[in-house]
């Protein structure tokens, strides 16, 4: 743990495995994420710009419909939008293997959250809306933002996909079908406090964080593989089995192989790489004392590369998350605590 200064402040950077490992222990009620007014512009009150007891109430009433027994219900639908993709990236390859594959979280995410199916009209209304919505999570995080015009057309669009969830919202009142997030998200939110956030928010953070985050990881994945012959063979066995038998998707303990080469690569390319905190009252890591206001950072990737915890970490050796090796609950690309990715299972699903 050291100090250094971020954006122009004094921040301590925690860089160890067990660093990260204490700070999330010690962060409920003592750490609270900072973000940008930027973002606080673009995502309103959802979850990841709440505090305290709202943060609390938002994760409780997200949490059921995006874990645990919701997750089957979303394997047909998922399976819906990937074939097709597949299928025209085996036949016309692609030219922008990251776009290609954010073309497809998008679609999953728009899918499974809310019920958008690829050949419906608000398919292509929501690709153009969120497209100018993303672009400006790109503006500048400080006053300089009012300048740039990317935020001023991402207001737009936040404004517009609003509009575009409120009505999904108000079609899934009574859905019974599954397949999609949406009608337990409307339900959970019915009886929902403001200060737990406008559902619209929620889902704006939600759809971001599952296509981006998702797109990197498998576009390494994939990277990873086309060196590494032996493992992407292994990894194909794996996936026609699955193909066979979709369920084991949702089994525990199965598809070991394709969950330890996604772990490996998500160890090696951790999509953020640099999470801020808040000490909201005097705390100790590390040994050392943090007074309230001090900025707290981590970064997922310097835990993941520390060598008393991951041998050789700079290499892609997949086997190292197999059974009796290291498990994949040790890395913190997620997070970890108060503050943990809700949306961990679905996007491991």
């Amino acid at each position: 743990m050291f100090r250094m200064p971020v954006d122009g402040v004094e921040t301590v950077l925690v860089g160890t495995w067990a660093g990260l490992g204490e700070l999330f222990a010690a962060e409920r009620g003592r750490l609270e994420v900072l973000n940008t007014p930027l973002v606080h512009d673009l995502f309103g009150r959802a979850l990841f710009n709440l505090t305290a007891e709202h943060h609390g109430e938002a994760r409780r009433r997200l949490r059921p419909a995006l874990s645990g027994r919701a997750l089957p219900g979303y394997v047909a639908p998922l399976l819906e939008v990937i074939g097709p993709a597949v299928d025209r990236w085996a036949l016309h390859g692609t030219a922008d293997l990251h776009e290609q594959v954010r073309g497809l979280t998008g679609a999953m995410s728009a899918r499974v959250l809310l019920g958008i199916s690829p050949g419906e009209a608000d398919a292509a209304r929501f690709a153009s809306a969120f497209e100018v919505f993303v672009a400006a999570t790109g503006a500048p995080p400080g006053p300089a933002r009012y300048a740039d015009r990317r935020y001023w057309a991402g207001r737009s669009a936040r404004r517009e996909l609003h509009a575009l969830f409120a009505r999904r919202a108000a079609q899934s009142a009574g859905d019974t079908a599954g397949g999609s997030a949406l009608a337990g998200l409307v339900a959970a939110f019915a009886s929902a406090s403001a200060a737990a956030g406008p559902l619209e928010d929620h889902l704006l953070a939600l759809l971001i964080a599952a296509r981006e985050t998702t797109a990197s990881l498998l576009t390494w994945c994939l990277v990873e593989l086309a060196g590494h012959r032996e493992h992407a063979e292994l990894a194909a066995a794996e996936a026609r089995a699955v193909a066979a038998d979709p369920g084991r998707l949702v089994a525990r303990d199965a598809l070991p192989v394709l969950r330890s080469v996604l772990a490996e690569a998500l160890r090696l390319h951790a999509p953020n790489l640099l999470s801020m905190r808040e000490a909201v009252c005097p705390l100790t890591l590390a040994g050392h004392r943090i007074e309230a206001g001090t900025r707290v950072a981590y970064s997922p990737s310097a835990g993941h590369f520390d060598p008393e915890v991951f041998p050789r970490p700079r290499q892609f050796r997949p086997g190292r998350f197999l059974a009796g090796q290291a498990s994949a609950s040790r890395l913190w690309a997620f997070g970890g605590g108060a503050h943990a990715c809700l949306g961990r299972p679905l996007a491991e699903l």
